[in-house]
């Protein structure tokens, strides 16, 4: 994923500065494309970020049903 951000941004900075253009709009294309590229990578960042507690719920989750589980066998066979 990272080279593919990489690749993409270097072909759009060159394709930008190969462009005819004056230099102000090329330097404001650019930081456009470094925006939007800004903003993709914390959408990609936050979309981890919330798997990743999905999982940690999961996980959370299956491990309070775990401890409820020994917990009634263990009252059951009187070892508490």
């Amino acid at each position: 994923m990272k080279k593919l951000l990489i690749g993409f941004a270097a072909g759009a900075v060159l394709g930008i500065l190969y462009a005819p253009a004056k230099g102000i709009k090329t330097r404001k294309k650019i930081a456009g494309i470094g925006n939007d590229m800004k903003e993709k990578w914390n959408d990609v960042t936050d979309c981890i970020a919330d798997r990743i507690d999905r999982i940690r719920d999961g996980i959370d989750e299956v491990a309070d049903k775990a401890m409820e589980k020994v917990e009634a066998t263990q009252f059951e066979t009187g070892t508490v």
